[in-house]
């Protein structure tokens, strides 16, 4: 009979020692989940700024196959942006295609664009836009009629995409949950983006 019960007690774990084990796997796990998610936070944004990169490239594309100028803006502290055509009235008038829901904000200039032609999207989940800096020269002053110095209704500053394939100066900083920054510049003559480190407002001049 004593046997027995020694063998039962060899074969099996008291309820004590399965609380104990479970406890120190807890432990474990919480020590090694910021190790863990880093790399997977890491690559939202990462995929963020690829998706980004790839908006910039198509919005160029449209514009030089359409022959009329594109604009890329977001909603700052969201995941959210759009891209349409920048569409003066002389252009509606010209080719007849204002949609409904457009109207006209001032100086020619109509702010919402025919909805076919308008692309919206979010970024990855835990990514955030933070902010941009846009360069006004000459000629987006005087395609926008000053109205690119400023965002709109609680959109960033547009970047223009041009029918001869150059686009805005600009930058664009997205952050994740966890405070990591990454930043989308894209160059004007050309039109390539790259993404780079984003450390402090230098880097959006360099």
């Amino acid at each position: 009979m004593q046997r027995s019960a020694t063998i039962r007690r060899l074969g099996g774990f008291s309820l004590l020692e399965l609380l104990v084990v479970l406890t120190l796997l807890v432990i474990l796990l919480s020590l090694a989940a910021p190790s863990i998610l880093a790399p997977l936070r890491g690559s939202r944004l990462k995929n963020a700024a690829d998706t980004i990169c790839a908006e910039f490239a198509k919005a160029r594309v449209e514009a030089m196959e359409s022959g009329r100028v594109r604009m890329f803006r977001f909603q700052t502290d969201t995941g959210n942006y759009q891209v349409e055509p920048w569409l003066r009235a002389s252009d509606t008038q010209e080719n007849n295609i204002v949609g409904e829901g457009e109207r006209v904000i001032g100086n020619g200039l109509i702010e919402q664009s025919v909805e076919a032609t308008t692309r919206q999207g979010t970024l990855a989940e835990g990514v955030t836009f933070m902010g941009e800096q846009v360069d006004v020269d000459m000629r987006s002053y005087e395609t926008t009629d000053g109205q690119i110095a400023d965002g709109q209704a609680g959109y960033s500053r547009p970047i223009l995409f041009y029918p001869d394939g150059t686009t805005s100066d600009a930058a664009v900083v997205m952050k994740s949950e966890d405070g990591g920054m990454t930043m989308v510049k894209l160059r004007g003559l050309t039109g390539i983006a790259k993404i780079g480190e984003y450390q402090s407002t230098e880097d959006l001049s360099q």
